[in-house]
């Protein structure tokens, strides 16, 4: 994990690495070396001593000549080592498509709060790169997200900028949640059983337990514990933007540890989905997708999921609607909220309200006829509890 502000990292292969600025370029973004050891303190003492050591002279070029296209460059190469790499790819997929092609020739002292502006709402309109449309809301919050640490991380220069107050995210209505009717749910599950394969077992994993697909594709049969009657998520499985310097594909897979902290989680597994895992159980270095230690990224495992819901004769809902349909149908039978949110996997409960549960018309009903025991109204009304 690295250390936010320190540019050191524990990296995959065990080592620590420290970055340290050791000069800079022509157009005043930093130049970056690296130190390796065996220990975080072993490399953080080699950085203080090699800053401690250097004597730089301050970027070449004044920051008033700065394009904001360089400001987002020097801000990628310093949080690089900071962030998750799937973060970090996102960010550059953002920055290199959407942000420099349209802010980036603009010198980040002329930048104003007019001009981000007409960026948001060109972008909302008609900022599809397949031209079909504009984006998302949610996306386009994304591109002022990243704007916004940019020019933090350019106050934080003393460079010459536009306040980060004056950026505003767009509006956002919030979508619509597909969950599960419990007659499709009944469907879903009789066609997982006549079927039963590893890949329908997944499903049905995921339908009791909320995890996302990434989750499901990481899990191995060592995560599950028969005995305790748990399950442990400790990896996800995604596919991001390449950006190794050398690239032999423009994607790639990676298994990484999950998207925050509070993901990284023990599940208990009701008893009688524990019975059907104890059927099939393989090897712990299996994953329980495959039943070997091959691993079935998301976009395939999704493509076989959506065959299978044709076969049922269902829509097309997404694979997150398993994780919606899951919490919801927890809140529908009394779950406590706290318990729910450490389950899916949630910083706090209010994101779990807010995001992924959705009672009901029969919940609300069950819950307005509770106030007939406190009316007099109802009391002398005579009408049975429905």
């Amino acid at each position: 994990m690295a250390r936010h502000g320190e540019n050191i990292r524990k990296r995959k292969d065990g080592r620590w690495e420290a970055r340290y600025i050791c000069g800079y370029q022509e157009n005043g973004r930093a130049k970056y070396k690296s130190i390796y050891g065996k220990t975080y303190l072993e490399v953080r003492n080699a950085k203080r001593a090699m800053d401690a050591e250097q004597i730089l002279p301050g970027p070449i070029i004044k920051s008033t000549e700065i394009t904001y296209g360089t400001l987002l460059e020097d801000w990628l190469e310093t949080i690089r080592i900071e962030v998750k790499e799937s973060t970090y790819s996102r960010y550059v997929f953002l920055i290199d498509r959407h942000i420099k092609p349209e802010l980036g020739k603009i010198r980040l002292a002329k930048l104003t709060a007019a001009e981000i502006e007409y960026f948001i709402y060109q972008k909302l309109q008609d900022g599809r790169l397949d031209g079909k449309g504009g984006l998302s809301p949610k996306t386009v919050s994304g591109l002022v997200s990243v704007i916004r640490l940019s020019l933090i991380f350019a106050e934080n220069r003393n460079y010459g900028c536009m306040k980060t107050a004056s950026v505003k995210n767009p509006r956002q209505t919030p979508s619509r949640m597909q969950i599960l009717s419990e007659e499709e749910q009944k469907k879903l599950e009789s066609c997982i059983m006549e079927r039963f394969d590893t890949i329908h077992m997944g499903i049905l994993v995921s339908l009791y337990t909320g995890l996302r697909i990434g989750e499901i594709c990481a899990l191995r049969w060592g995560d599950i514990d028969e005995e305790g009657g748990t399950l442990t998520v400790q990896r996800t499985l995604m596919r991001i933007q390449n950006t190794d310097e050398i690239k032999f594909a423009k994607t790639k897979l990676i298994m990484d540890t999950p998207k925050t902290e509070c993901s990284s989680r023990m599940i208990p597994i009701p008893s009688f989905l524990s019975k059907v895992l104890e059927m099939n159980r393989k090897r712990d270095s299996a994953y329980i997708l495959t039943g070997s230690e091959r691993y079935l990224e998301p976009r395939r495992y999704y493509s076989k999921y959506k065959k299978i819901l044709e076969e049922c004769g269902l829509q097309r809902f997404t694979y997150h609607t398993l994780r919606h349909t899951f919490a919801t149908r927890c809140i529908e039978n009394g779950f406590d909220l706290k318990s729910l949110s450490e389950i899916l996997g949630h910083a706090n409960v209010s994101t779990t309200l807010q995001r992924y549960v959705h009672p009901s018309m029969n919940l609300k009903r069950r819950h307005m006829e509770q106030l007939e025991k406190i009316s007099i109204c109802g009391h002398k009304s005579g009408h049975p509890e429905r």
